[in-house]
């Protein structure tokens, strides 16, 4: 019985061998390469933003890419057009001008650029604007928001998205080489952690020494919040804020200022009021960028 079993085993195995020797294995792969068709904002950000900087622009909505505490939905493709337009114009390539070259940004800003149509909320009632992951990416808010009419008001543009990129921007470079722990000294006794928001006002923040209300938060905060306060306004619109803070505020804030402006010169060679006459030099021109062009 054995033996019969034996033998009708290999018969099994010598007509499998057979079987399978007798197929031709087909050149042809079963899988399908999935080809997906790149549009003009595609092309555009491979050619101004991937190809000179090493900088990817996620404007789909892709959910291993979004923060899922939030309840939050896509960017319109107009919306993500006009950001694109915009963050190139205005948030890049004024520090290729100052610092001559493109190499600046494609060796120290994020490699993801992430656009989110909706905004977020934090639990205290604030809004998200922006956030940085790590040095790797920077997530936009909002953007379905960016409409015709406040693509063109300054004032929102830079409340709402550029003072965030500028501000981001900043903790990555601080990340990368730190600012002089004097700065943490001056306003010591005034952080108040994640009470800000009900700490302090506009204008009892200055008269405290804080460019604004979420400077008052740590001494990281309060750093790049004057930086990127400074490059966004003009000298008039500066000095009309720390004016503000009064005889208390007002020696604080320059003192910060000071620690910024050296800290950019000396670390990364760069001038912040050569960084702010470009970048406001480009915000006069504004209304001559046809954002929604992508030639």
């Amino acid at each position: 019985m054995k033996k019969n079993i034996h033998k009708f085993t290999i018969a099994i195995i010598l007509l499998f061998t057979w079987a399978c020797s007798a197929d031709k294995i087909s050149p042809d792969s079963v899988f399908t390469d999935l080809k997906i068709d790149k549009n003009e904002l595609d092309l555009f950000i491979e050619e101004h933003f991937i190809k000179p900087y090493n900088v990817g622009v996620i404007y789909k909505y892709v959910d291993g890419e979004s923060d899922m505490n939030y309840n939050l939905s896509p960017a319109t493709y107009e919306s993500a057009v006009r950001m694109t337009v915009l963050f190139k114009y205005l948030g890049i390539e004024p520090y290729d001008e100052v610092t001559g070259s493109t190499d600046f940004i494609r060796s120290y800003f994020p490699k993801s650029l992430s656009y989110i149509g909706s905004p977020a909320y934090r639990n205290n009632g604030t809004m998200v604007l922006g956030t940085a992951e790590g040095g790797r990416k920077i997530t936009m808010y909002n953007l379905n928001a960016l409409t015709a009419g406040a693509s063109t008001n300054i004032n929102y543009l830079n409340r709402m998205y550029f003072r965030t990129i500028h501000h981001e921007f900043a903790h990555i470079l601080n990340q990368t080489k730190d600012f002089s722990r004097s700065f943490d000294e001056i306003s010591a006794a005034g952080y108040v952690s994640d009470a800000w928001n009900t700490e302090y006002g506009e204008s009892t923040g200055l008269i405290a020494g804080f460019i604004s209300p979420y400077a008052s938060k740590e001494a990281k905060e309060d750093f790049v919040e004057v930086y990127s306060f400074y490059i966004l306004l003009s000298p008039e619109q500066w000095e009309e804020r720390v004016a503000r803070g009064g005889e208390v505020g007002r020696p604080i804030l320059e003192r910060k200022l000071e620690i910024v402006r050296a800290y950019f010169h000396s670390v990364w060679n760069i001038d912040l009021d050569e960084l702010r006459d470009e970048i406001l030099k480009r915000q006069a021109n504004l209304p001559n960028i046809d954002q929604l062009s992508l030639n």
